[in-house]
């Protein structure tokens, strides 16, 4: 028998070309047709009209200087404020007090929500109070919680995690006790104690729906923060607006609410994609 032998051709960059996946008109038109690009588009569509309406106002006159600083020296006094460094001790302070409220409110809202799952006689009871509370406007009782708790860190920790403590405490009591009945008759056939229906069947539960909360939860602690800073502080994102609308410097109070409402974005999108991660865990 005769050996036959294969001859290997080298490939080219033609053929790579040749192999190299192309788009389509119907893959463009799947591109397009995704709700997430749908999205980006609108969002960028709708930032670019905001500027453009902004910046016509104020250079216009269709709009007091008074009350719209022009977009150039917006940018300006932003690009200073990073510059010196000032507008860092103003955001490490709001985000310091936003942390602690939201972490307090947390622990509060996770521990009255466990005693309610073991006495419904006593959720009965102080759930309404507990109501009333949330519907007293925040920037009203500021003044009594400063005047109760001092000009210090601890009243403007007590208003965020006033903010941030119902959806918390809701959906932490709707995920508790919103059981499959079914499987709540499986873990006592079994002989399962309180403290495993809780800690196996309950608080995995309660994951779903306590995630979606903080997000929300998140941004009122911010804004709970804000309004102490509004009443009384020497530092922090509501001080350093404050000073700025007293002042009258226009272009100053729009860079702040930009910074402000760009944090507010990014903690957001944190608590949501540790919503993200923790849900891909659960699977």
């Amino acid at each position: 028998m005769s050996a036959q032998t294969t001859q290997l051709l080298p490939v080219t960059a033609a053929d790579h070309t040749a192999r190299a996946p192309r788009w389509g008109a119907a893959d463009v038109r799947a591109f397009f047709a995704s709700t997430t690009t749908r999205a980006v588009i609108i969002a960028i569509a709708l930032l670019g009209g905001t500027i453009w309406f902004w910046n016509y106002s104020a250079t216009s006159g269709l709009i007091s200087p008074l009350l719209v600083a022009p977009p150039a020296a917006t940018m300006d006094v932003l690009g200073q404020m990073f510059a010196d460094g000032t507008i860092w001790v103003n955001l490490a302070a709001t985000a310091q007090i936003t942390l602690l409220g939201l972490g307090i409110a947390i622990l509060a809202a996770l521990l009255i929500s466990f005693v309610f799952v073991f006495s419904e006689s006593l959720r009965k009871a102080v759930y309404p109070f507990l109501i009333i509370i949330q519907t007293f406007p925040k920037v009203a009782i500021a003044p009594l919680i400063i005047a109760g708790f001092g000009y210090g860190t601890t009243p403007k920790v007590i208003l965020a995690a006033l903010m941030a403590f119902f959806p918390i405490l809701v959906n932490a009591l709707v995920g508790l006790t919103n059981i499959n009945q079914d499987q709540l008759n499986l873990f006592k056939s079994v002989g399962a104690s309180p403290w495993q229906v809780i800690r196996k069947l309950r608080i995995p539960n309660a994951v779903s729906y306590l995630l979606p909360a903080l997000q929300s939860a998140a941004v009122l602690a911010l804004i709970g923060t804000i309004v102490a800073e509004f009443v009384s502080a020497r530092e922090g994102m509501g001080f350093a607006i404050q000073a700025a609308v007293q002042t009258g410097s226009v272009s100053t109070t729009f860079a702040l609410l930009i910074v402000l409402g760009c944090f507010g974005v990014v903690i957001w999108l944190v608590m949501a994609g540790l919503n993200y991660l923790l849900r891909r865990y659960q699977r």
